[in-house]
């Protein structure tokens, strides 16, 4: 008896010390798990990302953030945008607090930001800033000394009425300076490395109805005034990729893409190989407060092709694979710990990402599940080009959740490379692909007539001489059938 309480004892611990220890549920999380199917449905999936931790700054050295606005990580470190304190907040890699950068002293005397809404750091630490309401960019070092300021943009090309009001900023790996401005249409505007504006970039393109311009034409002068005008979209918000291609995002609805990815001529070449386009949601209700697709505020891109794209009104984070593949969805708007008022900026640390809220006033940092962590990882090694690789963490990510189109698509992929077509067409009718399913269908076929070329090559000799010994033997029976007559 005392033996057997003993075990039933230790069983209790066992199981009380598992529950503590077990890794996170989408129990925990404060959002449902979703993605869309091939079919433009809206499917449960496993959680990729929970929150781990919400910084506000109340109970920190560097005290409380107001209305923070932007958000870069580089070299480990984290660098806030403290836009209603008029500072730069700097964290370590396990978000303790490193210094602030308030104000510095410049050839005039010491000067400090006035609103700012962008930041950006390159590999040497040197800071960009945004500075908005002083119409400029500032550039400083790691420690905060100031080393220049660039300011409005000086050309014939500026259109007569101009305003420069920056608000976000980007330094590619040549020092070409990125910047977008409020109430800007032309497109990015670009500085060279000693500041002096060379063009704009990337203007977006103009979605508009035939049947406008016909009002137009019959409409007079005071009732033309009153139509909304044919103007490209601004951009918002940017970020560089490794190859120094430029990803923007608008908060337009009449866009052909709100996220895209600029070449060095501003043409968008963004992968769209996806079952979907790059738009975040797909279905959303028409009516009400989130009426609507999505809006992107912010993007961010790791080293290995994936990016996040931030929606604004619905507080979600959609990531995609370099071809543009849906890969996971989380994240929404409320009032629970992990969820958003006002999301303005999202960056990655390791495979931590982190949002910066500007409505709740604080930085919340997500963690991968177990499902995200396998999904990322397969990402990763194909893009190294580790097809096996992939295929194998793509395998666990079935484990997980068992209708991952992308996934089946990924081991296809796999497999397609081993040169095993016929299990590789499985595995893409299962991910509904019929690109790749047919390009396995005509690599089977094509194994099919090599295996078994000398048989096929027998029967096509064969046939031929089989019909001429018929009618060879057909013209005998009638010969001999005459004969007898005769």
């Amino acid at each position: 008896m005392k033996l057997y309480s003993k075990t039933v004892c230790l069983l209790i611990m066992m199981l009380i010390i598992t529950t503590i220890l077990a890794p996170a549920t989408s129990a925990e999380a404060p959002y449902e798990g979703y993605n869309y199917s091939y079919w433009k449905k809206a499917a449960p999936s496993a959680i990729p990302y929970i929150p781990n931790l919400v910084l506000d700054g109340r109970d920190a050295e560097y005290g409380s953030l107001s209305e923070p606005d932007d958000l870069y990580v580089q070299n480990d470190k984290i660098y806030i945008l403290d836009t209603g304190n008029d500072r730069i907040v700097i964290l370590n890699k396990d978000y303790q607090f490193i210094t602030e950068i308030k104000d510095f002293q410049n050839s005039a005397g010491k000067d400090q930001f006035n609103k700012p809404q962008g930041i950006f750091v390159t590999e040497q630490e040197d800071i960009y800033v945004a500075d908005t309401g002083n119409r400029r960019v500032v550039q400083l070092t790691g420690e905060g000394k100031f080393i220049r300021e660039i300011g409005r943009p000086e050309s014939d090309v500026i259109r007569p009425g101009f305003e420069y009001h920056p608000i976000k900023i980007a330094v590619d790996k040549a020092q070409r300076i990125y910047v977008i401005g409020r109430g800007i249409y032309d497109g990015i505007i670009e500085f060279d490395p000693d500041g002096v504006f060379t063009g704009f970039t990337g203007a977006n393109k103009v979605k508009f109805k035939p049947i406008d311009y016909f009002w137009r034409m019959l409409a007079t002068k005071a009732q033309r005034a009153k139509m909304a005008l044919f103007i490209p979209i601004e951009f918002n918000n940017l970020d560089l990729d490794e190859e120094g291609f430029i990803y923007t995002t608008n908060s337009e609805k009449n866009t052909i893409t709100p996220l895209q990815r600029l070449n060095p001529t501003g043409t968008d070449v963004i992968r769209k190989e996806g079952y979907h386009p790059i738009v975040g949601d797909i279905q959303f209700p028409f009516k009400g407060n989130l009426a609507g697709g999505s809006t992107f505020i912010d993007v961010n891109i790791n080293e290995y092709g994936m990016y996040s794209g931030l929606d604004l009104k619905r507080g979600r984070i959609f990531t995609y694979d370099e071809d543009g593949n849906l890969l996971y969805i989380f994240g929404k708007l409320g009032d629970q710990v992990g969820t958003f008022k006002t999301p303005s900026a999202i960056e990655r640390l390791g495979e931590d990402i982190l949002v910066l809220d500007k409505g709740y006033q604080n930085l919340v940092v997500f963690k991968p599940t177990e499902f995200g962590r396998n999904v990322n990882e397969a990402v990763k090694q194909y893009h190294l080009g580790n097809d096996q690789g992939s295929a194998a963490y793509w395998k666990k990510v079935l484990r997980l959740d068992a209708n991952n189109e992308v996934a089946y698509v990924g081991i296809g992929k796999a497999l397609l490379m081993e040169g095993k077509n016929k299990e590789a067409m499985a595995y893409f009718k299962n991910g509904n692909s019929k690109k790749y399913y047919s390009k396995a269908f005509k690599r089977y076929r094509q194994e099919l007539l090599r295996g078994n070329f000398g048989f096929i090559m027998s029967v096509i000799v064969l046939i031929p001489l089989l019909l001429f010994a018929v009618k060879l033997y057909r013209s005998f029976r009638r010969r001999r059938a005459n004969a007898v007559v005769e």
